[in-house]
């Protein structure tokens, strides 16, 4: 395995991790302890995913300017964990794909060795 797929792998496992707790505060388990882990979450899949998950970033910024969404109450986790996964589900699965493809991009020729009937 290369280190793509590692790194995609891990961003995986800490954004369904993140997704599974931030159920948890979703069902009413509110504990300042669970949202400290949920942030340090979002930060580990924040640094996984960039360069795409500065868009996340700017999400965010916004909605705490136009909407009075303040990024460290349960409405900014909600919002910065479910941008950040979306983000990053698509950088590591789709766009990805097109950064450094498996097979080449164009067809060889091979002009040079071309045997003429």
């Amino acid at each position: 395995m290369n280190i793509k797929s590692n790194l995609k792998y891990a961003w995986l496992g800490i954004a369904v991790l993140s997704m599974i707790l931030t159920a948890f505060l979703w069902f009413g388990y509110d504990s300042p302890n669970l949202q400290n882990t949920i942030y340090v979450l979002n930060a580990l899949m924040l640094l996984l995913s960039l360069p795409c998950s500065l868009f996340a970033v700017l999400v965010v910024a916004l909605a705490n300017h136009y909407l009075g969404i303040e990024p460290f109450s349960i409405e900014g986790i909600y919002l910065s964990t479910i941008f950040l996964v979306v983000v990053g589900l698509m950088q590591w699965f789709w766009i990805a794909r097109f950064w450094s493809p498996n097979e080449s991009l164009f067809q060889n020729l091979n002009l040079l060795d071309a045997k003429v009937d």
